[in-house]
């Protein structure tokens, strides 16, 4: 009778055991994909799940451009656009460069440019030279207030339209009609960290090399460390750099960064040419399985990467035509003497592995030519 008792005791002890862990295995079964991975929907932080939710959003790829809100109008016949660039020795500047060209020569428009470089001085002398030139529109890009807001308010004294195009400055800006993604590189910057915050299941390390050149730049610093301080778990250390030293001094940085910096899971570079540069650290520090790397503009030797998951797994981009078309579009409407928001909006796209093939190097959203033709009745 004893054994007997033993035996059935066991059996029982058995049959418990089983049902506690089948009843695990289903608690464990209450799991959902995520762009970072598997987590229990029941025990992740509010912080982490809005994060996921915003990337599944921002990787979708825009269809509508978002000067639509501004309504159709009759562009003038002819007329001169003058742009005012940010250092086109940067993929980024040349690419808005190249966008406002092309916008402006859609609407039948003549295209000025100069070469603002990266001194006060060329700055200047480029828009001595604009007013000079006396043309319908003037329209700056990536060169703020704080480097040239005596050349702004010259620019109001003739009485030309001043179109603003990534300056970071706050909106409204004087002197300034109106701005093209006034708050585009915040924005873009907290859309990177909630990818980041995602796709590292909120276990992010994250060195940011940044600059204080260009106001975009510093924006795109702020807003990511304040987007990246919801997630309770990550962490971000800066890294300046100057911005006419990015080939001669830059590699050295990094390398030092990453020395000093030996558990950084993550690197974003305030520009692609940074992010490519940081890429090329990461391998050569031996680390390319232990780091990736995110940046800005979209420019097409990052997004090769991208898709390939070599190193540089994301980038968030608001479009290589997009902007400068937008640009033509709010001179050609400030020529008529439309009355025109602070800022105008636009659209950007975050990039990762999952739709790198899909988008490519992103133009502006879908049929974005014609969506603007058809705003100025063409």
């Amino acid at each position: 009778m004893k054994r007997r008792s033993l035996w059935v005791a066991g059996v029982v002890v058995v049959a418990v055991m089983a049902l506690v862990a089948t009843g695990c295995g289903s608690d464990d079964s209450k799991t959902t994909s995520t762009a970072g991975g598997s987590t229990d929907s029941a025990s992740a932080p509010a912080w982490l799940t809005a994060a996921k939710e915003a990337t599944a959003k921002n990787t979708q790829m825009p269809t509508e451009i978002l000067s639509t809100s501004l309504g159709e109008f009759k562009p003038k016949p002819s007329g001169t656009i003058y742009h005012v660039a940010c250092n086109l020795a940067l993929e980024g500047c040349s690419k808005i460069a190249k966008a406002i060209k092309s916008g402006t020569e859609a609407l039948g428009y003549k295209f000025e440019q100069c070469d603002g470089g990266t001194t006060a001085d060329k700055i200047s002398g480029c828009f001595t030279n604009a007013i000079n030139a006396k043309p319908d529109a003037i329209v700056v890009n990536g060169i703020g207030a704080d480097a040239a807001a005596d050349s702004f308010a010259k620019v109001a004294a003739a009485k030309i339209p001043l179109i603003g195009s990534f300056t970071g400055d706050k909106i409204p800006t004087e002197n300034v009609t109106t701005e093209i993604g006034g708050d585009s590189c915040a924005q873009g910057a907290q859309h990177l960290a909630q990818w980041i915050t995602a796709n590292s299941e909120g276990k992010a390390n994250v060195l940011f090399v940044g600059t204080k050149t260009y106001a975009c730049n510093i924006q795109r610093e702020e807003a990511f460390t304040a987007e990246m301080k919801k997630c309770t778990t990550c962490k971000v250390t800066s890294l300046p750099f100057a911005i006419d030293a990015v080939q001669s001094q830059l590699p050295q940085q990094l390398q030092s960064g990453l020395q000093s910096n030996p558990d950084v899971n993550y690197v974003v570079g305030t520009f692609d040419a940074v992010a490519l540069a940081a890429t090329d650290a990461i391998r050569q520090a031996g680390k390319a399985d232990q780091i990736k790397v995110a940046g800005f503009d979209g420019d097409a030797p990052n997004l090769a990467l991208i898709a390939k998951g070599d190193i540089q797994v994301a980038d968030v981009t608001t479009g290589t035509q997009e902007p400068g078309w937008s640009a033509a579009d709010a001179s050609a409407r400030a020529m008529i003497g439309q009355k025109l928001p602070d800022s105008i909006p636009i659209t950007d796209v975050t990039i990762d592995k999952t739709n790198a093939a899909q988008i490519g190097v992103y133009k502006g959203p879908t049929d974005y030519e014609q969506q603007f033709k058809t705003l100025w009745g063409k």
